[in-house]
C-alpha cells in the first residue's frame, strides 16, 4: 500500500508537464505565406492528421496512468476487510453497518471498472468519465462510512480517484482542444465545398444566361423581320382592295343595325297592344287566338325576327288585332301606337317589311364577313399579328426566367461572400495568420 502511495505522488509531479506542449500550431508554413485552393485540401487532411496524432499521443500518456490507477484499485479492493480494520473505537452500529455495506461498495466499483475500453479516443474518454461516476456514486452510496473502519484504503481509493479524475481533466482539455480543431478543419472544408458549388451553379448560370440572351436576341429579330413584313403587305394593293372592302362592310353593318333599330322600334310600340289582346283573347277564351298571340311576343321577345315564322304570326293575328281595335276594346294611347296601327295593311307591311329588310342586309354583311374573313390579305394579316403575339409571349416568358436566374445569382453570390469569410477566418486561426488562401475574395475584397 505504500508502494501505491509513493507511485501516485511521483505520477503528480509529472500530471500537467503534457498540457501545455497540446495543439501547439505547427509552423511548418513560413510567415505569411499563401496556400492555393487545389493544395488546401491536402493541407487541411494533414493538419487533421497532426491533431488527432497529438490527441492520440495524450491519450496513450494518460490510457498508461489510468489502466495502472484501476489496476491499483482493483487490488485494493481485494485488500479491503482482509487486515484487521483500525484499532480506535467506533460506535457498533457503525461497524455493523460498514461491515455490512463493504460488499456492497466493492461490488459496484467492480462493475464501474469492469471496462473493455475502446480504441476511438472520443469513445474512450466517455467510457472514463462514465467509470469515475460510477465509483464515486459507489463511494458516495454504501462507502461512505467505510473511513471509520478502513481509514487506510479509503485514503488510498480517493487518491486514485483523484489520479485518475485529473488525468480525466487532461483528456477533458485535450478533447476539447481537439475539437474546436477539428471543428474548424471541417468548417474550411464546408466553406471550400460550399465556395466550388457556388462557382460551379454560377459558371453554369452564366451559360444559361448568355443562352436565353441569344434567344431573346433571335426573337427580338424575327418581330423585327415580321413588322416589316407586315408593314410591306399593309402597303400592297391586295390590301387596299381588302381594306376598300372592310370599308364598305362596315358600311353595310352601319346600316344593318340602323334598320334593326327601326324593327326593334316598332316592335316596342307593338307589344303593348299585343299584351292587350292576348288579355282580351284569354277573358273570351278564344284559345287559337290566345296561342297566336302568346306565340308572337316570345319570339319578339326573344328578338328572333330572322324566323319566317315571325312574319307569318304578324299576318295571321293582325286581323283580330284590329277587330278589339276597331271596336275600342284596345284603345291606341299614343302618337307611335296611331301611326303603326293605321290599317291591317300598313300595320303588316311596316313590320314585316323592316324585318325582310333588315334580315335580307344582315344575310348580305354575314356573307361579306365570310369572304373578309378569309380573304387572302386578312389571311395573312392575322398570321403576321399572331405571329408578333406569339413571339412577345415567348419572350415575357424568357424574361420571367431570366429574373429567377439573377435571383439564383444574387444568392450564389451571398453564399459565396459567406464561404469565403468562413475559410479566411478559419484558417486565420488554424495557422496564427501565418497562412492565406490564394484565389479568393471576401465580402469587402480583401484577398
Amino acid at each position: 500500500m505504500i508502494t501505491i502511495l509513493k507511485q501516485c505522488k511521483h505520477l503528480g509531479l509529472i500530471m500537467f508537464k503534457r498540457i501545455s506542449e497540446l495543439f501547439k500550431p505547427k509552423k511548418t508554413e513560413p510567415k505569411s505565406s499563401q496556400i492555393s485552393l487545389d493544395d488546401l485540401p491536402a493541407w487541411l487532411d494533414t493538419e487533421e492528421q497532426v491533431c488527432l496524432t497529438l490527441r492520440s499521443e495524450q491519450f496513450n500518456d494518460s490510457r498508461e496512468i489510468i489502466e495502472k490507477s484501476r489496476q491499483d484499485i482493483i487490488q485494493l479492493l481485494k485488500d479491503f476487510g482482509v487486515e484487521e480494520p483500525s484499532s480506535e473505537l467506533v460506535h457498533p452500529k457503525v461497524e455493523q453497518v460498514n461491515r455490512l455495506n463493504l460488499p456492497q461498495f466493492k461490488k459496484k466499483v467492480e462493475d464501474a471498472l469492469a471496462v473493455e475500453f475502446a480504441a476511438d479516443d472520443e469513445a474512450y474518454y466517455q467510457q472514463i468519465a462514465e467509470m469515475i461516476n460510477g465509483c464515486f456514486k459507489a463511494y458516495k452510496g454504501p462507502g461512505r462510512y467505510l473511513h471509520h473502519l478502513y481509514g487506510d484504503e479509503v485514503k488510498l481509493f480517493r487518491q486514485l480517484m483523484d489520479q485518475i479524475g485529473k488525468e480525466l481533466n487532461l483528456l477533458t482539455e485535450s478533447i476539447k482542444n481537439s475539437r474546436i480543431r477539428l471543428a474548424r478543419i471541417q468548417s474550411v472544408r464546408d466553406g471550400l465545398q460550399q465556395l466550388r458549388s457556388a462557382d460551379d451553379e454560377l459558371a453554369s448560370a452564366a451559360s444559361i444566361k448568355k443562352e436565353m440572351d441569344d434567344k431573346k436576341a433571335d426573337l427580338e429579330r424575327r418581330i423585327e423581320q415580321l413588322s416589316r413584313d407586315k408593314e410591306n403587305h399593309q402597303a400592297s394593293s391586295e390590301y387596299h382592295a381588302y381594306t376598300s372592302a372592310l370599308a364598305v362592310f362596315d358600311e353595310e353593318k352601319k346600316k344593318s343595325l340602323e334598320l334593326f333599330e327601326t324593327l326593334d322600334a316598332l316592335i316596342r310600340t307593338a307589344l303593348p297592344i299585343w299584351r292587350r289582346g292576348l288579355r282580351i283573347a284569354q277573358d273570351e277564351k278564344k284559345k287559337d287566338e290566345e296561342i297566336l298571340l302568346d306565340h308572337l311576343i316570345q319570339t319578339a321577345v326573344l328578338q328572333q325576327y330572322e324566323d319566317p315564322e315571325f312574319t307569318r304570326l304578324i299576318s295571321s293575328t293582325s286581323r283580330m288585332l284590329f277587330r278589339s281595335i276597331d271596336d275600342e276594346s284596345i284603345p291606341l294611347k299614343n302618337s307611335f301606337e296611331k301611326s303603326l296601327f293605321v290599317s291591317v295593311e300598313s300595320y303588316t307591311d311596316q313590320i314585316t317589311g323592316a324585318a325582310r329588310g333588315w334580315y335580307t342586309l344582315e344575310q348580305q354583311c354575314q356573307q361579306h364577313r365570310d369572304e373578309l374573313g378569309t380573304h387572302p390579305a386578312s389571311v395573312a394579316y392575322v398570321s403576321f399579328e399572331s405571329g408578333i403575339l406569339e413571339i412577345e409571349r415567348e419572350i415575357k416568358h424568357g424574361d420571367e426566367e431570366a429574373g429567377k436566374l439573377t435571383g439564383r445569382v444574387h444568392h450564389l453570390e451571398r453564399e459565396k461572400e459567406k464561404a469565403v469569410i468562413i475559410i479566411r477566418d478559419e484558417m486565420k486561426e488554424l495557422s496564427d495568420a501565418a497562412i492565406t488562401v490564394a484565389g479568393i475574395e471576401s465580402a469587402d475584397g480583401e484577398e
